[in-house]
């Protein structure tokens, strides 16, 4: 568990705490009714998923939740497990349920996503027409290792005037974005490094497995092979990227990654700087670190907030980190949430000039995969409380992403 304690123990817990409320939280009743349950935290404009066990819904049906607060789009979503959920934005009071009527058929939501394919094959993932994520996929090129070495997500600012992070480029060119990699991989004896790229060993775009869009979050499943220099695969990643923005105007962007070995057994290593699924802000924050700062779940608030963490024996296993930086003027934090189910031993990485994340060393082979699940919260201000983001990575903890 993220607080210093076994992740594993947090998560049978929170699995109990569920299942004493399974028949309010995350069920439906004969009359298509639905309760949602906040635990310690107010639910405030929170992503939150429900199984639906009703009548057989598209995922493209129009549906609407109605309660005591007004009505509320909802999202169809089916898993490749077969279950249903429905997802939609809960304010619920800490302690306190609330319930609503399902309504079928219901006319369309006012607001909505969509992907725009651009050109240089990128993909621009919009609400309504505020540009939200943008995902750059190049064909890889031998002969232009720099700019072709790896997918990557961009993102914008919440209200979508920039994108707030780096592309190719500027101070330290193989970070990018929202991005994943380890510059320490053994593979049947051989030396990899996915982080850099130095040698042509690369990851590179397959597909697009599934894209989905709605009223409530629009999606992505991207496949993602892991290469050695003469383009032999050693591992498929298969990624899942969703994105919502909140009624407030913030961005939650959920990363849910499956790493799995084609090639045998493959040793991810490296260190803390230089692996992981890992955040980089833009070159404007590099050159202007003086406004950048982090802000950390208690337990490791007596560390400065302008000095990065670097004793990495006391920083194993945080819940959840957030950064704030300031880009051609304008504040921004973007919160990093870590699920309990990610493997143990993670070590958190900062740096002031705007990359941050966790480093989680591993082993695939044929039989084990690597999973990772991470929220992303972004918002445009630095006046955020550290309650805020306790009650978020618990939201994230619950009712998390799929």
């Amino acid at each position: 568990m993220k607080n210093g304690t076994n992740r594993s123990a947090l998560f049978a817990t929170l699995l109990l705490c569920l299942a004493l409320v399974i028949g309010c939280a995350t069920t439906t009743d004969a009359d298509s009714n639905v309760r949602v349950t906040a635990d310690r935290h107010d639910l405030a404009s929170a992503p939150v998923a429900v199984k639906w066990d009703g009548r057989d819904l598209a995922e493209d049906a129009r549906v609407f939740l109605r309660g005591d607060d007004g009505r509320r789009p909802a999202q169809v979503e089916h898993t490749d497990a077969g279950e249903t959920y429905l997802w939609f934005f809960a304010d619920v009071p800490a302690g306190e349920s609330r319930d609503y009527e399902v309504v079928f058929d219901a006319p369309q939501a006012d607001h909505s996503f969509r992907w725009e394919q651009q050109e240089n094959n990128t993909a621009e993932l919009l609400a309504n027409d505020t540009a939200v994520l943008r995902y750059v996929h190049p064909d890889f090129d031998p002969e232009d290792v720099e700019n072709t070495m790896k997918p990557f997500h961009h993102v914008y600012a919440p209200d979508g005037s920039r994108l707030i992070t780096k592309g190719p480029g500027g101070l330290y060119s193989h970070h990018r974005g929202i991005y994943f990699g380890y510059n320490r991989i053994r593979v049947n004896g051989e030396s990899l490094d996915v982080w850099h790229s130095r040698n042509g060993e690369h990851t590179e775009h397959l597909e697009v497995k599934k894209a989905r869009t709605g009223p409530v979050f629009g999606d992505h499943v991207v496949i993602i092979s892991w290469n050695k220099p003469d383009g032999e695969p050693f591992a498929e990643e298969t990624r899942h990227v969703r994105a919502f923005r909140q009624p407030d105007g913030d961005t939650v962007i959920d990363v849910h990654s499956t790493l799995r070995s084609v090639a045998g057994a493959v040793e991810l290593g490296g260190d803390l700087h230089h692996g992981g699924l890992q955040f980089r802000a833009a070159q404007y924050v590099a050159d202007n670190a003086e406004h950048s700062r982090f802000l950390r779940p208690e337990p490791w608030d007596e560390h400065p907030a302008d000095e990065e963490l670097e004793d990495t024996e006391n920083y194993v296993d945080l819940p959840w980190n957030a950064f704030q930086f300031r880009v051609e003027g304008n504040d921004y934090t973007a919160g990093y949430f870590s699920h309990p189910d990610n493997p143990d031993g993670a070590q958190m990485s900062e740096r002031l000039y705007g990359r941050f994340g966790e480093f989680i060393p591993y082993e695939i082979d044929d039989d084990r995969s690597l999973t990772l699940s991470y929220r992303f919260w972004f918002a445009d201000t630095h006046d955020v409380a550290r309650g805020r983001l306790e009650a978020i990575y618990s939201t994230y903890a619950e009712h998390g992403s799929r």
